[in-house]
């Protein structure tokens, strides 16, 4: 089994010898790699919709993978129960729908040890939820596929407990990743200038708008940029010093 770029690096942040929960399997392609590379006994491959699990199905059954894969039909993590599984991968979809699907199973989550987090778009908002509900961003990745950057969260229960408050720097940094603006992520210069890039025309997109929704807009666009140009600077900076 062959994994694209993307599913290998979150391949690559599961824990060894632990039970996963891949929700929004697709094909099932990742839940085959984690068990014939041994690093995972027993993946529990979830998905909304009938069309990708047939698919998942002949592929476990192709790889003869039937006992060590098991396939169920749910939204999120409603197919499963406390404690059946170590750890989440949730990947492919929306930040916004990934919080749904947190914020909804607080209970699955519970006797979880990790869970990794790769959103199509929206980040920021998976960071925010994560903050909130006591969960620690252990590390962070970028992956460049077909021309598309991609984020992987990667986050533990934190044992700092509730109450930490995050200044406004910090709190900025989340829309861009903290772990990868302190490791200096090789790709997080690019990542930040096809951020300005994309603010930006957003940006010009709105500046013939009159209504007061879109003076707000503007405002919050404007400060997304220059937090973008700013963390730019100090990764070139950085880089430069090595």
């Amino acid at each position: 089994m062959i994994l694209s770029e993307r599913l290998s690096r979150i391949a690559g942040y599961v824990p060894w010898g632990r039970v996963v929960a891949d929700i929004g399997t697709d094909h099932a392609l990742l839940p085959i790699y984690l068990v014939t590379q041994e690093i995972s006994p027993y993946v529990i491959a979830c998905d909304l919709t009938s069309g990708p699990l047939e698919s998942a199905r002949a592929n476990i059954y192709l790889y003869k993978l039937t006992d060590k894969i098991e396939i169920r039909q749910g939204d999120g993590l409603e197919p499963l129960n406390r404690g059946e599984a170590d750890v989440i991968i949730i990947s492919g979809m929306g930040g916004a729908k990934i919080r749904d699907i947190l914020e909804t199973s607080s209970d699955v989550l519970d006797e979880v040890v990790r869970i990794i987090l790769q959103p199509q778009r929206g980040a920021g908002i998976v960071r925010r939820w994560l903050f909130a509900h006591n969960w620690e961003i252990i590390d962070e990745d970028l992956v460049l596929e077909n021309d598309n950057y991609y984020e992987i969260i990667i986050a533990e229960h934190s044992l700092a407990g509730p109450g930490k408050k995050l200044c406004r720097q910090e709190k900025e940094l989340l829309d861009i990743g903290p772990r990868l603006v302190e490791k200096n992520h090789p790709l997080l210069i690019p990542f930040l200038q096809e951020n300005i890039k994309l603010a930006e025309n957003i940006l010009k997109s709105l500046r013939h708008a009159k209504t007061p929704a879109a003076k707000i807009m503007r405002q919050k666009w404007r400060r997304k940029i220059l937090l973008y140009r700013r963390t730019l600077e100090n990764a070139i900076e950085k880089s430069t010093d090595i």
